[in-house]
């Protein structure tokens, strides 16, 4: 079967360059129309989403929605593939966070939250989660048929998650990955291997980002 990960569409967060995280910040309409977007992209290439597995928090939904047109009572809805958890710095300046936090941008391998009050995820935790979420959906790989697309639904830290255990890529480049919004990348399962697919044609029109 086909994984494609996508992250959602913009936010008003996005756009003012605040840290989001777990805070549940909706779409706005920018946001909205990317996601209708994609789900073009993705009907012009031919590609029908057979299920979808989303983060909780209501923008990821929407995209999800907008996207595939299914209704989010059919989701499965997993708490680990939310975004990673920035506590106190959730609503804050990401640049000026960026510039003095520099551990946490810089050197994720040596990362260490040393003011718990801050309440930042580790890297350990969100990267664990990402790898459960990734052998569980491995190991649903009997219950669909070899060329069914599954969509996961997903945010900026945590596809960067996702993707450092996917590509088995070394942490310290963690936030070297590109994700725009609504940005897809896709993996096949198959027999219990998985591999990247270059769907770069898909995703013409994106724009990376890091907030």
């Amino acid at each position: 079967m086909y994984w494609y990960f996508v992250r959602h569409g913009e936010t008003r967060w996005n756009k003012e360059r605040l840290f989001q995280g777990a805070t549940d910040i909706p779409l706005d309409d920018t946001g909205r129309d990317q996601a209708r977007e994609a789900g073009l992209r993705l009907k012009n290439e031919g590609i029908s989403i057979k299920k979808v597995y989303s983060s909780p928090l209501d923008r990821a939904i929407e995209t999800a929605e907008l996207i595939t047109g299914i209704d989010r009572s059919q989701f499965v809805v997993d708490e680990r593939i939310k975004e990673m958890y920035f506590g106190e710095l959730e609503g804050t300046d990401y640049d000026i966070v960026k510039a003095r936090e520099k551990e946490l941008f810089e050197n994720p391998q040596e990362y260490v939250n040393c003011e718990p009050k801050k309440g930042v995820e580790t890297y350990d935790s969100i990267v664990g989660r990402a790898g459960d979420f990734i052998s569980y959906l491995k190991d649903r790989e009997k219950e669909y048929e070899p060329s069914d697309c599954i969509l996961i639904q997903t945010h900026g830290a945590c596809m960067r998650a996702l993707l450092t255990n996917l590509r088995g890529s070394d942490l310290s480049d963690f936030w070297n990955i590109k994700v725009g919004n609504c940005q897809f990348f896709c993996f096949e399962c198959k027999d219990g291997n998985i591999s990247e697919i270059d769907i770069q044609r898909l995703n013409e029109g994106t724009t990376g980002g890091k907030v």
